[in-house]
């Protein structure tokens, strides 16, 4: 990471995020490049759709790389296992040969894992295991121009083998030692030793621990996010309006195991989007003098309309200023 140091200075990022609004609207990844954007996607926002729009990003952001053994389908399935939950009840019939291989396999994807420190740490996936059409899986179909940003431990922790891989790796480590927020050092990780190392500050939203500090490193004064919808519904085409029999029928799944994306999980209102601490999160973390932050956005039924502190635009406003 040390080598991207403000090699950003002049770009505006594109970040990808898997929203389902996204999905649903057909977006066309083709025009980021035409525009020339450095375009960033987020891990579980690999998916064959993504894929099908032909549209290699700069960059793959495989902050956490444990999120990347299976697609959301797979990490829905999971969670009902940690709630002794089936699935099948919820989930569309087309998907029951995926739901029915992992559980005739359950003793070669998952091991026992902190059973004591909560359900939701009962069982984790196992090194290696990678599942079809997972984003490891689809990583092969990024060309090897494509910079994968990526932290060396956890990389070496879940996929061991793959560690030597032709892709461009570009790693960081993560401080051990927590310490209490402050934007000064927050935005400005410690670069004095090998490895970029990024603070150690407590917040859940993946994005928020490492996504913001890495883009000011590199440079960036202008960042821009796509598929931001805010919402606990998985990825593109295999979020929950796509993958379960109705979203009455999610809402039932994820009453019961809401407890299982999080230990001290607070539910909305409405119940789909994000927690509202993250909310917060955002009206502290992203007012920073020296990088505008901007929301791209239509109107999408199950996403948060407006993000308090985040400044919206339209895909219109956005394409035809």
């Amino acid at each position: 990471m040390k080598s991207l140091k403000n090699q950003h200075r002049n770009d505006t990022a594109a970040i990808i995020f898997g929203g389902p609004s996204l999905f649903e609207q057909g977006f066309d990844f083709k025009k980021l490049r035409e525009k020339n954007y450095t375009i960033f996607l987020e891990a579980q926002a690999l998916t064959k759709w993504f894929l099908s729009g032909r549209v290699q990003p700069d960059y793959y952001l495989m902050l956490f790389p444990e999120k990347c053994h299976g697609n959301s389908l797979h990490n829905f399935i999971l969670r009902a296992f940690l709630a002794g939950l089936d699935p099948k009840w919820f989930l569309r019939k087309k998907f029951h040969p995926i739901l029915h291989d992992m559980q005739n396999n359950f003793p070669d994807y998952f091991e026992s894992w902190q059973p004591d420190r909560g359900l939701h740490k009962k069982f984790k996936w196992k090194s290696e295991v990678v599942m079809p059409e997972s984003p490891f899986d689809l990583l092969a179909q990024l060309g090897e121009e494509v910079k994968v940003i990526t932290n060396k431990e956890l990389l070496a922790q879940h996929f061991p083998s793959h560690f030597d891989s032709k892709k461009q790796l570009h790693l960081f480590e993560q401080a051990t030692e927590t310490e209490s927020f402050d934007i000064g050092r927050y935005y400005n990780p410690d670069d004095s030793r090998e490895l970029l190392r990024l603070r150690n500050v407590q917040f859940v939203n993946s994005a928020a621990i490492g996504l913001y500090p890495l883009l000011h490193y590199m440079g960036f004064r202008e960042v821009l996010f796509f598929g931001m919808d805010m919402s606990m519904l998985g990825s593109f085409e295999y979020a929950a309006p796509y993958i379960f029999k109705s979203m009455l029928h999610f809402r039932a799944y994820f009453w019961r195991t809401r407890n299982m994306f999080n230990a001290n999980y607070v539910c909305n209102k409405p119940y789909y989007l994000r927690p509202p601490y993250e909310f917060e999160n955002i009206k502290t973390l992203l007012d920073h003098e020296n990088i505008r932050f901007t929301r791209v956005h239509d109107p999408f039924r199950w996403a948060a309309p407006s993000i308090d502190g985040l400044r919206t635009i339209s895909f219109e406003e956005l394409f035809n200023e």
